[in-house]
């Protein structure tokens, strides 16, 4: 199952708070991009949103870990164990992207699952050790768009449900970050900010940090690349710009950048909820 996933995008006035801390050109070039790619892809793309010849009935098809009976870590390991995208092409999606317009691609680095889609030194849960496919996705499109001419962004859930100190789960996308949980966030996002050369736009998603976790971690982002774009789901007014919710725009003038995501099935008849693979649309402002 596939879902297209679209971003608008927009910047209305000044932004006052956190991301007045971002270069003018940093922010215009985010702007300029006005259309991209945003892919939902991982362990889950496999199951589809079905477990046991169920299709689930709760959350979305990416969220099934948390919501299908019976579907534990050990389960969940064995579902990564058959985990083999060899159709996956990283200049086939990159190619497509520039085609039709698209400033950047945006990828599910890891999603609240806790699977990494890189070789990730702090998890054996990963594309490298968990699968058969072993090749880094996220190096491969990495570069991909290098030679396409268009900019790289990560998705990087806050909560993961995968990570012992994060247990138990509750299936909730509002859990608040152990202090161990939030040192190994910190600890991937150092490895998503160095490994994979320029990195557009960090789209965390969920989770509940304290002022002072997110303080950190958009510190550290703009320590490693001080032009990284940050969503507004970091928490705490510290994001560069504000994230809507899924398939909402804003129907008044609001004074700070913001992005609005807009998912739709690739097929009739799909009524899998989720978003296995995703585009996203960013747009310029709206006067």
């Amino acid at each position: 199952m596939k879902r297209l996933f679209c971003i608008i995008m927009g910047c209305i006035g000044l932004w006052q708070t956190a991301s007045a801390q971002i270069e003018p050109t940093a922010l215009q070039q985010w702007r300029d991009r006005k259309y991209s790619m945003f892919i939902h892809f991982g362990v889950y793309s496999k199951l589809g949103g079905v477990w046991e010849n169920k299709k689930i009935s709760r959350g979305l098809s990416e969220q099934i870990r948390a919501h299908a009976a019976g579907l534990y870590n050990d389960a969940y390991e064995e579902v990564a164990q058959g985990f083999n995208p060899d159709k996956w092409n990283p200049d086939s999606i990159a190619t497509l992207a520039k085609r039709a317009g698209m400033g950047s691609v945006v990828i599910t680095s890891k999603h609240h699952d806790g699977f990494a889609l890189w070789d990730c030194a702090y998890t054996t849960f990963n594309i490298m050790d968990a699968t058969p496919y072993k090749r880094d996705i996220l190096k491969e499109l990495s570069e991909a768009c290098r030679r396409q001419g268009i900019a790289f962004g990560l998705y990087f859930s806050l909560i993961d449900w995968h990570f012992p100190p994060a247990m138990p789960i509750s299936g909730s996308n509002s859990d608040s970050i152990p202090p161990a949980h939030h040192t190994y966030n910190l600890q991937q996002i150092t490895e998503l900010l160095t490994k994979y050369g320029p990195v557009s736009e960090l789209w965390f998603d969920m989770g509940q940090m304290t002022r002072q976790q997110s303080e950190e971690m958009r510190a550290l982002v703009h320590k490693l690349q001080p032009n990284c774009m940050i969503g507004s789901r970091i928490g705490n007014n510290q994001g560069d710009f504000t994230v809507m919710g899924d398939n909402q725009e804003p129907d008044y003038i609001i004074g700070v950048p913001w992005q609005s995501p807009a998912s739709f099935s690739t097929k009739p008849g799909d009524t899998v909820p989720g978003r296995s693979a995703a585009i996203s649309t960013p747009r310029s402002a709206k006067n």
